[in-house]
């Protein structure tokens, strides 16, 4: 009987686990399925990981056995805690710390077991090609002989077999560091980008009447992901200090359900600009993410967010547009509700309608007068960018789109709408992995989505970019992927 528990036990007890994780999150976190895979994948990975680390166990004495077997099934029993209280209750529910970093402990957990199951192995494949490769060439006697010299030989076999395990430990206490990093450092660690919207983007010049205009993007805020306020006021400030003209917000509030803004009104209360802050909806924050009892539950919470708003003094553009005026020049700032190209997305924005006359919320005048500078011809049909030497230059209009999904610039605003000067995403995160290289992204998000982070210049002159937020969401962490700010100065 003990012998079948220990030969079929780990096998039983991971394959269990492999399945209740499957099922339990397909039920209740259906769209986080990129979560569900790389947690699965881990955990089948792991039980080939114990299945190397037994053999080393076996010449352990008991105790030190029992205490490192304890040791390596932590993540298995905390995958199973998670399993019941996703059972129990849906994730919505619990306290923001779980909510956040139960799922992120898991992962560096199995990652770290992982690392050093392939480290283990790959390094004990080399030591054995070596070994044979010296026998080959004769540069290992078979034999020693007897006495020190033999002994020195013993030693330097357990020495050898010792390096495969040290090398394996060092790579996943290495793994195990820059993991915590990203999930406790570089979470919070903002960067704010400035872009010169003259330099960027010359062939759709910004009207003279708007040169300086300063505006702070921001997206993919994912509130219920922060577990104080502290951490939100901190975002708030440094977004106060860039001293925008106007603020945009491209969507992401939540996670799964408005509630999450709650906490934290009084201090999204203070984010505000002179022209106003701005905000479309994205993905997240239709509560397709949470369960719901019935329909009209899920209406009420899209219905309070859009209170939330107004309460906050933000305007909301759901496929409308309003227009600031400044030194007899347009600014016109149109938003709509989300549009994505997966199914798995909603499909509600209405661009046409936004820019539709009857769709026109407000025209207001710009708190501040434009700055002076060389009177360049706005006359998009000719857009020579030359001084004007004698008459008044004629008014012009320059057309952002709040947009959080880039695949909607994509398919429906690239070449059907040319009027369309600039386009304002965020939604992917650039899957808050990459590597950052002279100012420009690098990430595993280019292989699903074509535009992912920064700008983008097509050959019309429209110009789209990215943001990848400055919240995280699904596993709490950002590496070589910061969290940022956009500042635009047109």
């Amino acid at each position: 009987m003990k012998k079948s528990i220990q030969r079929y036990g780990a096998p039983l007890l991971y394959g269990a686990l492999f399945v209740c994780l499957v099922w339990v999150m397909a039920v209740r976190m259906p769209l986080y399925g990129y979560v569900r895979v790389a947690l699965a994948l881990l955990l089948a990975l792991d039980f080939f990981v114990w299945r190397i680390l037994r053999h080393r166990l076996a010449s352990k004495g008991c105790k030190s056995r029992f205490f490192w077997t304890l040791v390596y099934f932590l993540p298995l029993a905390l995958t199973g805690a998670f399993c019941l209280a996703l059972v129990a209750s849906p994730i919505q529910d619990w306290p923001a710390f779980l909510r956040t970093y139960w799922m992120g402990t898991l992962l560096v957990l199995l990652a770290t077991h992982v690392c050093y199951g392939f480290v283990w192995s790959l390094s004990t494949l080399v030591l054995h090609v070596r070994e044979r490769r010296k026998r080959g060439h004769g540069n290992v006697p078979a034999t020693g002989p007897v006495g020190d010299t033999g002994s020195t030989i013993g030693n330097g076999a357990v020495e050898r077999e010792n390096i495969p395990h040290q090398t394996a430990g060092y790579a996943a206490f290495f793994l195990f560091l820059l993991l915590f990093y990203a999930m406790v450092i570089s979470t919070f660690n903002l960067r704010v980008d400035r872009i010169d919207m003259r330099k960027e983007n010359p062939d759709r010049p910004v009207p003279e009447g708007f040169r300086g205009y300063r505006i702070l993007q921001f997206t993919d805020l994912h509130i219920g992901s922060f577990t104080s306020t502290r951490q939100v006021r901190s975002l708030v400030k440094q977004a106060l200090q860039t001293r925008p003209d106007m603020i945009v917000f491209t969507g992401d509030m939540v996670n799964y359900t408005t509630s999450e803004m709650t906490p934290f009104l009084a201090e999204l209360s203070h984010l505000q600009a002179p022209d106003g802050v701005y905000c479309v909806l994205g993905n997240h924050d239709y509560g397709n993410y949470a369960s719901w009892p019935n329909r009209a539950a899920k209406y009420a919470n899209v219905q309070k967010m859009l209170d939330y708003y107004n309460h906050l003094g933000w305007t909301t553009l759901n496929n409308a547009a309003v227009k600031i005026v400044r030194g007899g020049d347009t600014l016109l700032l149109a938003g709509v509700e989300n549009w994505g190209k997966s199914g798995r997305f909603p499909k509600r924005g209405n661009l046409k309608k936004a820019l539709e006359p009857s769709s026109l919320l407000e025209t207001r005048e710009s708190w501040r007068q434009a700055e002076p500078g060389p009177l360049l011809d706005r006359n998009p049909g000719k857009g020579t960018g030359k001084e004007k030497t004698a008459g008044k230059p004629a008014p012009g209009i320059y057309t952002i789109l709040l947009s959080h999904d880039p695949s909607h610039f994509d398919s429906v605003v690239y070449l059907r709408y040319p009027k369309v000067d600039l386009t304002l995403a965020g939604h992917t995160h650039g899957m808050q992995v990459g590597l950052r290289v002279n100012g420009k992204d690098y990430s595993p998000a280019r292989f699903v989505y074509e535009h992912y982070s920064g700008m983008y210049v097509m050959a019309n002159g429209q110009a789209l970019y990215v943001n990848t937020g400055c919240g995280f969401n699904g596993l709490p962490f950002r590496l070589g992927m910061r969290p940022n700010f956009s500042l635009f100065i047109l």
